[in-house]
């Protein structure tokens, strides 16, 4: 899923001073590459805020596949469905390469919400968005073919790099062809024929584990769908 960087932040949407009281009682970890931050079913008491890094939420079938729903980066608020009903965590979410998280127990965050209504009236906004962003996301995979799907994500990807470096243009992805099949629910061999036909167009150069963007204006068009106009 594509989201642009921040969407999934409700802290921002909280006054200042409400700001700081939630981060007051927020503690830092860090997790390493393939690091499970939390698993599907588990009962969720802690919910986080990337720093840095990138975090993937997955899920895997009972014949092993994986479909990746969402790759958080800085500034991304996770696991906060099961502060807010209590019930079990929906999919999992794994560290991708080194992470930093700011983690939010769940007495303090409900102690939190008796002593600032803001944070309510906060999170019912971020859901809403949330929504509107998961009906987007049902539309791209209904209605878009897979070249855009798949462009759509590069371009997510590159936006949290550039966040990640604080603003410093990166045009280098560390990312397997089956990590973007997943995210894209397509197969490997599918993202490698376009891959190699992005390749031939000169919008990108991609060797085993890396993908390095050589034109963002074409690719940023083949994810809006205007590409016969650049």
């Amino acid at each position: 899923m594509v989201h642009k960087q921040g969407a999934y932040n409700w802290l921002e949407l909280l006054p200042d001073h409400v700001q700081m009281d939630v981060r007051a009682v927020m503690a830092r970890r860090r997790f390493s590459d393939g690091e499970s931050i939390y698993r599907l079913g588990e009962q969720g008491s802690t919910q986080y805020q990337v720093v840095s890094g990138t975090v993937r939420v997955r899920s895997l079938s009972e014949t092993g596949k994986e479909v990746t729903y969402v790759i958080y980066g800085p500034g991304d608020c996770i696991g906060y469905l099961s502060a807010i009903d209590g019930d079990v965590r929906p999919q999992d979410a794994v560290a991708m390469g080194d992470v930093e998280l700011d983690c939010l127990g769940l007495q303090d965050f409900d102690r939190l919400r008796v002593q600032h209504p803001e944070i309510d009236r906060a999170m019912t906004l971020h859901l809403s968005r949330r929504l509107r962003e998961l009906f987007k996301s049902y539309e791209v995979g209904k209605f878009f073919g897979l070249d855009r799907r798949l462009a759509h994500q590069v371009c997510f990807l590159l936006e949290v790099a550039d966040h990640a470096a604080k603003g410093e243009v990166r045009n280098e992805l560390d990312l397997t062809q089956e990590l973007l099949a997943s995210a894209v629910s397509a197969s490997r061999q599918a993202i490698s024929k376009i891959l190699k036909d992005w390749a031939d167009e000169g919008i990108v150069d991609y060797s085993y584990g890396q993908i390095r963007i050589l034109d963002r204006a074409r690719l940023k068009a083949l994810a809006e769908g205007v590409a016969g106009n650049v």
